[in-house]
C-alpha cells in the first residue's frame, strides 16, 4: 500500500490546485494544515455511521394491564424517569389471588403428610404381604404428589414475592439515560419500548471481504472526519469486526477474454465492523462520516506535501509557504524543515505552522502578499449523498472494485495509483 501513496498525494496535491487553490471571484483558496497531513498519510477510507453504543429493551408483563404510559417516541429520558405503570387495582386482585392458590397449596401439603402418616400405621400392622405391598405402593404414590405439591408450593412463593414488589411498584423506571426510539403497543413477541442510550457513541462501518485483514482488522486506528466539515475529526480504534453479520452482493468483474472484453457476475460478502472513538465531543447520533486507516508508523506532528513549499533549501532546513495571517489575507511565512518522508513526498515542519493554520498552494494563481483567502474544505467540492444503514453494507470507499450495489465512486473519492495521476492529468487538461 505505500508504494500507492506517493501517487495518490501527488494527484491529491494537483487536484487542490485546479479545485481548492486557485483564484477565484473572492480570493485565493486555502485548505487547513491538518487536512493536507492527514491526507499525505491517510490509508484506506471507508464510510461510516455514528450509532449507539447499547440499545436497552423494555419488556411488559403480558399477564398485566398498563394503565399508562408516560413517554413518546423521539422523547429523551433519564434513567429512573418513568415510562409506563401497570394497573395497580388488578395487580392487588392478582396478589390476593395468588396468595389464595398458595394457602390452598399448604392445605395439600398438610393433607398429604397426614395420609402418608396413617397409610404407614397400616403398613406396620399388615397382616399379610399382599396387603404390604398394597400400601406400600400407595405410600410412594402420596410420596411422589408431596415431592411435586412441595415444587409447586415454593414457585408459587416466588410468583407471590416478585407480584408483591410489582404491586407495590406499579410504575416501570427507564434504567439508562437515552431516546425512546419506538414504543411497540403488540408487543406480544418483542420488547415493548426501546431505549438507544445516549452518550456512548461508537462508529459503524462495513468492510469487503477481500480487503479484511490486510486493509482493516481489530485494533487499526482510524481517524474520523466528519462528512459535513472535513476540519472536524476524531481519533479512534477498531475494536471489531462482526464475522457473523455478513451481507452478500453481486459485483460486475470486467475482464479480458480472446481479445474481448467479457462481464461476469461475483458474489461477495460484506461484513460490519466498529470504533470506539477516544473522543466523542461534537459527535451527533446517526451522523454520517468518513474513517480513514492511519497506516502504522504513521509520524506524529505537521507534515506538508513539498509542491507546498517555496524557496525551499535543504541545508538550511528552511523554506516559505503561502499561509493566511489569521485576519483573511495571504503571508510568506517562513518555516523551519525536519525530515523527508520520501514515501509520501511530504516534509516535516518543526515550526512556522500549526494544525489549524491555512496555506495555498503556491502554483494557484494570485498567491501574493495581501490576497484575500476563501477557507475551503472536502465538502466544497462535490457533495456526497447521503448516507443510510442500509449502505453500510457496501460502504467500502477503499477501492472501486468494493462497491456492489454502485459501481460509481463518490464525487470526492478519488482513485488510486496510477488512475489518480491519469485523473488529475485530465483534470488539468480541462482546466487549461
Amino acid at each position: 500500500m505505500k508504494k500507492r501513496i506517493l501517487p495518490l498525494v501527488m494527484a491529491l496535491s494537483m487536484l487542490f490546485v485546479l479545485c481548492s487553490c486557485g483564484k477565484t471571484d473572492t480570493g485565493v483558496s486555502v485548505q487547513r494544515v491538518d487536512r493536507l497531513t492527514a491526507a499525505g498519510q491517510a490509508g484506506d477510507r471507508f464510510a461510516g455511521m455514528v450509532v449507539s453504543e447499547h440499545v436497552e429493551q423494555i419488556h411488559k408483563d403480558s399477564n398485566k394491564t398498563v394503565m399508562e404510559l408516560y413517554v413518546t417516541e423521539g422523547q429523551t429520558v433519564a434513567a429512573g424517569d418513568k415510562l409506563f405503570s401497570y394497573d395497580s387495582a388488578a395487580l392487588e386482585l392478582e396478589v390476593e389471588k395468588q396468595q389464595l392458590e398458595l394457602e390452598k397449596l399448604k392445605q395439600e401439603k398438610s393433607s398429604l403428610v397426614d395420609q402418608i402418616a396413617d397409610l404407614q400405621k397400616q403398613l406396620s400392622a399388615a397382616p399379610d404381604s399382599a396387603t404390604r405391598a398394597r400400601l406400600t405402593l400407595e405410600v410412594n404414590t402420596l410420596k411422589t404428589n408431596q415431592m411435586e405439591n412441595d415444587y409447586q408450593l415454593a414457585a408459587k412463593e416466588k410468583e407471590l414475592e416478585t407480584l408483591k414488589e410489582t404491586a407495590a411498584n406499579s410504575d416501570i423506571l427507564s434504567p439508562i439515560d437515552g431516546t425512546i426510539r419506538q414504543i411497540n403497543e403488540n408487543s406480544d413477541a418483542g420488547a415493548y419500548i426501546t431505549i438507544q442510550q445516549s452518550g456512548a457513541f461508537k462508529v459503524k462501518g462495513s468492510i469487503n471481504e477481500m480487503s479484511l485483514g490486510s486493509k482493516l482488522s481489530a485494533g487499526a486506528r482510524v481517524r474520523v472526519v466528519s462528512r459535513i466539515d472535513s476540519n472536524q475529526t476524531w481519533m479512534g480504534t477498531v475494536t471489531s469486526v462482526d464475522m457473523k453479520s455478513n451481507t452478500q452482493s453481486e459485483q460486475n468483474n470486467m475482464g479480458s477474454d480472446s481479445g474481448s472484453d467479457a462481464a461476469a457476475m461475483t458474489t461477495s460478502s460484506s461484513y460490519p465492523f466498529y470504533v470506539e472513538l477516544d473522543d466523542t465531543e461534537g459527535l451527533l447520533l446517526g451522523q454520517h462520516v468518513y474513517m480513514e486507516v492511519v497506516p502504522e508508523g504513521t509520524q506524529p506532528g505537521v507534515w506538508l506535501p513539498s509542491n507546498y513549499l517555496t524557496e525551499l533549501s535543504e541545508e538550511s532546513a528552511a523554506a516559505k509557504v503561502w499561509a493566511d495571517n489569521g485576519k483573511g489575507k495571504l503571508e510568506q511565512r517562513a518555516v523551519t524543515l525536519g525530515t523527508l518522508d520520501e514515501m509520501t513526498g511530504c516534509y516535516e515542519i518543526l515550526s512556522g505552522l500549526a494544525m489549524e493554520d491555512y496555506v495555498a498552494d503556491p502554483a494557484a494563481t494570485g498567491c501574493q502578499s495581501g490576497a484575500p483567502v476563501i477557507y475551503r474544505n472536502d465538502s466544497d467540492f462535490g457533495g456526497d449523498p447521503a448516507l443510510t444503514e442500509d449502505d453500510l453494507s457496501d460502504a467500502d470507499f477503499a477501492e472501486e472494485e468494493d462497491f456492489s450495489e454502485d459501481d460509481s465512486l463518490p464525487a470526492d473519492t478519488l482513485p488510486e495509483g496510477e488512475d489518480a495521476v491519469d485523473a488529475a492529468s485530465s483534470a488539468s487538461s480541462l482546466g487549461g
